[in-house]
Order: structure tokens, then sequence, then C-alpha cells
């Protein structure tokens, strides 16, 4: 079922406003559809925020250190804030309500749809690096849908080699970057984005990868 902008801002307690800035920055993958959006039900989010975000240079810095690289650039109590972080981050029995609060999305996503046929060569070009349920390390990369990061500069030919359109239901998000992602994405990239996904099978690999990782410390 698909509901209006009301009706979603009625369920997470937000103002309209705030639903369409959530819409406009590709947090919240809706159509337009006679001059209003529509939002499918199951794309609205289970949770909401529970702490204050991390700035953007922050937020690069820890995905950087759940990845296993020393982050640059900061001074050493920004250092020993984020340990601290990533001590509670390891604690916690809910890690993805956590990330999903510390590391609101920045850059702009794009939920788009192409043809079923095509998602395999959308994961398969080079200038799209996957990341959340796309990256082989989630244990959940399913052949139906595509997500990964996209540089600024090749969305326009993406879009139309592979004719992708604003259109529901979603099966292929680009992050679009200025900056070139690795590939493989950097592993801290690859849980953030399942837990921006805020479903139960993403946050349970969240804390399944996290435990893992906690046990390398």
């Amino acid at each position: 079922m698909e509901l209006d902008v009301r009706s979603v801002a009625e369920i997470l307690e937000l103002s309209e406003r705030r639903v369409r800035q959530l819409i406009d920055s590709g947090d919240l993958p809706a159509r337009r559809a006679g001059g209003r959006f529509l939002v499918e039900e199951a794309q609205v989010p289970r949770s909401r925020p529970t702490t204050r975000p991390m700035s953007p240079r922050i937020a690069t810095a820890f995905i950087d250190w759940i990845s296993g690289y020393q982050p640059s650039g900061l001074s050493n109590s920004e250092r020993s804030r984020l340990r601290e972080k990533l001590q509670r981050l390891y604690a916690t029995p809910e890690p993805a309500d956590l990330l999903r609060s510390w590391l609101r999305r920045h850059d702009q996503v794009l939920a788009l749809q192409v043809a079923a046929r095509d998602v395999a060569a959308v994961r398969e070009d080079p200038r799209f690096i996957p990341s959340g349920v796309s990256d082989d390390r989630s244990g959940l990369s399913a052949g139906h849908e595509a997500e990964g990061y996209v540089q600024s500069r090749d969305v326009a030919d993406l879009r139309a080699r592979y004719l992708m359109v604003e259109r529901l239901p979603t099966n292929v998000w680009l992050h679009v970057v200025e900056r070139p992602i690795p590939r493989p994405a950097p592993l801290g990239l690859v849980i953030a984005d399942l837990a921006r996904r805020d479903g139960p099978r993403e946050d349970q690999r969240v804390l399944e990868m996290l435990r893992g990782l906690a046990t390398k410390t």
C-alpha cells in the first residue's frame, strides 16, 4: 500500500516538511503522482534516531575505524571519543539503532528502478561499487536488487545506459559521492548501509558482523 506525505508524517511523528526533506535527500524512497509524493508502506522506517548525529568529518573517520583503517586528522580528544563510541557499539545488543542515529546519511541516494534483467549488469558495471545488501560480505546478496556507490560524474550515463527511472518498487539504490570509493567498499560502509535499511534481517547482520569485529580487537 502507498501512503501520502501526511500519513507518513503521522506514523513517524514528524512534520510534513521534514518528510519532504527526507524524500528530497533520498532517505525515503517515493514516487511523484498527480503532483504529490507517495511512499510504499514497507519503505517507512521502523525506528527513529536515538542520539545526535556525528558531523560528516567525524562520521567518515568512524567508518574508517570500523573498517580497520587508522583515520587521520583527528585530535587526541576526538580519537578518545570515537574509541568510546566504538566500544559502546560493540557492547550494545542493538548496534544498528546507534549507527542509524550517528551516521545519518550525508550523501545523496537515488532510489530507482530498472528492468529485472538489467540488475545483474548494473552490479557488474565497473563504475558501481557494491555495498549494503549487494556486498557479498553482508551474506544477504540478492540478485533482484543492486545497492552501491557511484561517483556523481557517472550517474547520468549509468541512468541512461540502464534506463533507470524513479518508480516503485525500487530495485536500485545509488549512493552518489564525489570521492572515489575503493573496491571492495570499506567494511564500515557496508555495515552502515545495512543499518540504514532499517530492516530486521539487515539489523541482525549488523549485529553479527560487529560481533565478529569485536572479537578481533
